[in-house]
This record gives C-alpha cells, structure tokens and sequence, in this order.
C-alpha cells in the first residue's frame, strides 16, 4: 500500500493532555478548551495567513496523535448500542488519524491563530487550514444515517449552586478539565454505566473524573441532568498517606478545608 508522510505546519495548545478531557465534538459553552495554533517559523506562513482574519470560522485539519491503532467497527459515545462501521463515525481511531474541526477564528497574531472552544488536545500536530465558507460546507437538511434515532437525545447539563461554588474553587486552582469533562460524559446517555465511570451509592449517582466525583440526578422527564455536588475520592486513610500518586493530594487538602464549617 502507498505510503504518504505529511509535515505537520504548527501545533495546537491549550490546557487538555487527556482525550477523556476532551468534547466529543467543539462545545460552545466550554470557553475553557479555547487555545491557539502556533504556526512553524522561517516557512513563509506569515504571508500563507494573509487575508484569512476576514474570516469567522476556519477548517483544522489535524492529526489524532495520541492514537496507535484503528478499529474496523467501533462503539459510539452515543446514539447507539452497538458497533458501527468506523466510516460511518467520527471516531479518532482511524485507519489514518486524521481529524477535522470547524472552529472560530478568534485572532492571528503572528504565527499565533487564536481559536475559541474546540475539540482538540495540547501537542495536536495540524496538517492544514481552510476558511469555512457557509454557502459550500453548510447542509443542515441532509440526512445523518443511524443518528437520526438519537438526535433528539441530548441533556441538559446545569450545576447547583453548591456546586458551581466548588468547580469555579477547582478552576481557580487550576484544575480546569473538569467541566468539559463532567458536560461531555453527561448530555447524551448520562445513566449509561457501560460508556462512563459511574458509581450507584446509596442511593446517589456519582460520575468519577480521576480522583474527583461529582454527584448528579437525571430528570428523564426534561432531559436535565443537575450536578448536586463535588466531592474528593480520597478516603481519611488515603489522605494521611505519604503516598501522592497523582500529585493532587495538597489540592484535595485545600478542597476539604474550605468545605468544613
């Protein structure tokens, strides 16, 4: 089989290492994936930039760089409980790993193009750039296959205030990956155990993120999932350990004490 080698032209940064950190798709609401490409220098990219700020939205076309293999019929985060045809999603797991994103255009600064909310991770080599033209790449009639089924199967995901007090803490302490992660496991399937880290306990759902949980209720009935509070995993014996496995044990230290009375 031909083999062709392609060079990556920048590379894209922000603060999301993990691809279950990641969206699914870009999200909107999640400012905090935001980032920027960073364009490689002395190859003329400044004057291949030239006239693209007119635009409001642009095509990456980048690499899945943190995927070694492919698989012929994979399992879709949603919509489906059976395998599907790798082609027929937008799975990263690929006989090339190739992804693609409409993204906005926020500013270019150089060889910096900052973008807003996305779908890709820190270290993500990019392969091109194009303008998204509305007229051309938009065909919101058309059909979308086993989909169709699921479409209207997304959740609302709010956080009471108890909890948006503990995330917003989190996200001053630099733990910023959580919500994006939190929305991304929950607007679709959001009771599914097979699919996420999800934990029955005395009557409470808890959604694991690392060494955070958050407990959740699903309202079936308006499609709303409510995040009720956030707690650390951590157990007294494990916190007096000396043991820091993950680092993030002064963290939880913080998170405690400013959670008793």
């Amino acid at each position: 089989m031909e083999s062709l080698n392609f060079t990556p032209i920048g590379y894209f940064r922000n603060s999301m290492d993990n691809p279950n950190e990641a969206p699914r798709q870009p999200n909107p609401d999640l400012s905090e994936t935001a980032g920027y490409i960073e364009l490689a220098k002395d190859l003329h990219f400044e004057d291949a930039l030239r006239d693209l700020d007119g635009f409001t939205k642009i095509w990456v076309i980048f690499q899945f760089h943190k995927n070694d293999h492919w698989n012929p019929l994979v399992q879709p985060p949603r919509g489906s409980d059976k395998k599907r045809g790798v082609f027929a999603t937008r799975s990263p797991h690929r006989p090339n790993p190739i992804g693609m994103s409409v993204l906005d255009l926020i500013s270019i600064e150089g060889l910096k193009i900052k973008l807003g909310p996305n779908d890709l991770l820190n270290g993500t080599p990019i392969l091109d750039i194009k303008p998204y033209l509305p007229y051309v790449d938009s065909h919101p009639g058309e059909k979308i296959g086993w989909l169709e089924e699921s479409a209207g199967e997304k959740y609302a995901v709010s956080w009471s205030s108890q909890a948006r007090a503990q995330l917003e803490f989190l996200e001053s302490q630099g733990l910023t990956q959580l919500r994006g992660f939190v929305v991304n496991q929950l607007e679709f399937d959001p009771s599914d155990a097979k699919k996420k880290r999800l934990y029955f306990i005395e009557g409470k759902i808890l959604l694991a993120y690392r060494t955070w949980r958050a407990e959740i209720q699903i309202l079936e009935d308006t499609k709303l999932v409510q995040i009720l509070n956030i707690s650390s995993a951590y157990t007294a014996e494990e916190m007096g350990s000396s043991e820091d496995r993950y680092h993030d044990k002064g963290l939880h230290r913080l998170f405690k004490a400013r959670q008793s009375p």
